[in-house]
């Protein structure tokens, strides 16, 4: 048996962020990952949406491993700038 990796995790929202942890729990209970994982809850503005994406792509450049974002946004301009086309 292969030993757990470590991945980031992300929980992401323009409202609590409690459906995205929720959600991102469930899914990860069915691995076994050790995850580090960070909540980041009204993300409800262009420039805090800027700042959550710089902070996606910093884990990736440290890392080389994508984070996992578990998002529940609903502003699309603010979903167009975190999630990669």
């Amino acid at each position: 048996m292969e030993s757990a990796v470590d991945r980031h995790v992300f929980y992401i929202s323009d409202g609590t962020a409690i459906t995205a942890e929720v959600l991102g729990h469930a899914v990860m209970s069915q691995f076994p990952v050790a995850i580090s994982s960070v909540t980041l809850p009204f993300v409800e503005n262009i420039s805090r949406a800027r700042a959550v994406k710089e902070q996606i792509d910093a884990i990736y450049q440290q890392t080389g491993i994508r984070p996992l974002v578990f998002y529940s946004i609903v502003i699309p301009e603010i979903r167009d700038i975190i999630l990669p086309k």
